[in-house]
């Protein structure tokens, strides 16, 4: 049997969060094996829910100047999604049989920052804010194998683009004193995760893909 998955860790435009409100995944075209998943003949997948076993039949795919998975609204609403999620969808192929399956993997405890010009902006703001004071956190944290103290401070109210229907609010993230910016390309992620017994902040890897013989 061979396995093929495709990972991608979701932002608030993919869930709807956006001006546009739709649903869906953006596909990488740095992603070399996505049409092998979904190949011409499997533009209207239907999946089978690893959580609770039921069909999820409303996804479709689009190419084109974009390679787009569509139809995920239901999906992302009943199992609660939020920005720094990551989404997974395996295709199976047995001999002439062909299945695929879609899972979420909740990313719990967590906050996530994307990097713009302006700064960085929180995708998952509720987070932040239960610890803000005068908009300003302050911990200690294990960051690129170093321990120190982050502190991310808000830094400006302004509009993404010029026809951005609404202004974004932007932070400025600092480790042992150091902005940490340009650290960063433009549109990556990092990721605070935090317990009672530490706290993490590191670079995410928005995509990923694989394919296995078992």
């Amino acid at each position: 049997m061979r396995v093929q998955q495709f990972i991608k860790s979701l932002n608030n435009t993919e869930i709807g969060k956006g001006g546009t409100h739709e649903c869906y995944v953006l596909v990488s075209k740095k992603a070399e094996n996505i049409e092998n998943i979904f190949d011409a003949s499997n533009h209207k997948p239907i999946f089978i829910n690893l959580k609770n076993g039921r069909i999820v039949d409303s996804v479709h795919i689009t190419t084109g100047r974009e390679f787009r998975i569509n139809g995920l609204g239901d999906f992302y609403r009943t199992n609660d999604v939020n920005a720094g999620d990551e989404i997974i969808f395996e295709r199976r192929d047995n001999g002439p049989k062909t299945e695929f399956f879609i899972n979420i993997n909740t990313k719990e405890n967590t906050i996530i920052f994307q990097k713009n010009s302006r700064g960085f902006e929180v995708l998952n703001l509720d987070r932040l804010n239960s610890l803000l004071k005068s908009d300003k956190y302050q911990t200690e944290v294990n960051y690129n194998g170093r321990n120190g103290v982050f502190e991310i401070e808000f830094k400006e109210s302004a509009k993404k683009r010029s026809d951005s229907p609404v202004a974004t609010d932007f932070y400025s993230i600092s480790f042992n004193d150091q902005d940490i910016l340009n650290d960063l390309k433009n549109n990556e992620y990092l990721e605070l995760s935090y317990s009672t017994s530490n706290k993490i902040l590191k670079k995410v890897v928005v995509w990923q893909e694989y394919s296995m013989k078992l």
